[in-house]
Parts: C-alpha cells; sequence; structure tokens
C-alpha cells in the first residue's frame, strides 16, 4: 500500500533492524471527501526530518500487537509524563467530525494505530497542511500547540491508543490562539 515516503529504520522484537516506510505529503486544497489521500499535482512528499523541522511531529514505530509492553513507548510514556491512556475504536460520524475539526491541545498528545488506516493532517511553520498517514504501528507525537485533524480513511476501520498528560481531553479550535502555547 505504501508506496513513497520516509523510511524510519526500527527494530523488530528480536533486535533485527529493517527499514519501515511512512508516507506524509503536503495537501492540495481541495475540502470535499476528506478521506481520500489529497495530494499536490505533482505530489510533493515530506521525509520525517521535513516533518519534524516544519511543525514538530516526532515518529515512533510500536508493536501493535504488544504495545503495552513495548519498550519505546514505555521510555516515551516515562520521560515526557503521558500516561493517560485511551482507546479510540471504530469512531463515529459525530466523533470523527469532532476529530477532523481543525484544533490544538496545550501538552504533547501520543497517536499510536492499533488496526485500520487514518490520516492525521498537521499545520507546519508557514500553516500548510501535511497529511500523514497511520498504519498499525506508527505512533505520533504531535506537539503541544500543533494545529491538527483526524479522519479514517475510506475503508472506515481505525483502532487507536492516545495518550495524554491530562485525564481531562482538551481540544482548543483554530479560534484559540491566544493562548501561551500558540
Amino acid at each position: 500500500r505504501r508506496q513513497r515516503g520516509a523510511f524510519q529504520k526500527v527494530l523488530t522484537e528480536t533486535g533485527v533492524p529493517f527499514l519501515k516506510m511512512v508516507r506524509a505529503w503536503y495537501m492540495d486544497d481541495e475540502v470535499a471527501f476528506p478521506r481520500k489521500e489529497h495530494h499536490r499535482i505533482p505530489p510533493q512528499f515530506v521525509t520525517l526530518e521535513e516533518l519534524h523541522k516544519s511543525s514538530g511531529v516526532e515518529y515512533f514505530q510500536v508493536s501493535p500487537d504488544c504495545y503495552e509492553i513495548d519498550n519505546t513507548l514505555k521510555q516515551l510514556i516515562e520521560e515526557r509524563g503521558n500516561n493517560i491512556q485511551q482507546i479510540v475504536d471504530n469512531p463515529n460520524e459525530e466523533e470523527l467530525k469532532k476529530h477532523f475539526t481543525e484544533h490544538f491541545h496545550a501538552d504533547d498528545e501520543f497517536r499510536l494505530a492499533i488496526e485500520g488506516c487514518g490520516y492525521f493532517d498537521v499545520r507546519d511553520k508557514f500553516d500548510e497542511w501535511i497529511r500523514i498517514e497511520v498504519l498499525p504501528g506508527d505512533l505520533l507525537v504531535i506537539p503541544g500547540g500543533c494545529y491538527h485533524r483526524f479522519i479514517v480513511d475510506s475503508q472506515n476501520v481505525y483502532k487507536g491508543l492516545r495518550i495524554l498528560k491530562d485525564a481531562i481531553y482538551q481540544a482548543h479550535n483554530r479560534s484559540s490562539d491566544e493562548l501561551e502555547c500558540r
């Protein structure tokens, strides 16, 4: 399914390194049909390094089958203090509408794809959308203050883990630019 993108060197559970491809790209301006890929013409792919430099978003690979004991995830949770875990399981249309509303959080948010496929759209430092395809095992750390939104792909199957710093999930919609983290 993934044809182009950025490669991330990761280790299997046995410690053998392999390259995993992550797809991220600048989006076109079309607003209809948000579950489609929305590539610019010609497509403008983004490497993981470019993604981090332009938006602050970090990428990690985690085993979706045993994420509860994954050392990478455990270390991130311990280092950053995000320990409130919430499962997002096949969100309904109302939940998807809420997730697809452009917003940010004051603190970093971890998002792990466990099943299915979805898209996280994040604003870069020039206020342009970058779409990141997430498949099982993809873990994004979206920094506090970074505008983003989420939608499942056209298959409409998705299960993910959201890891927050606070038990209160507070999203600030685009009109909240006056907050300190912005």
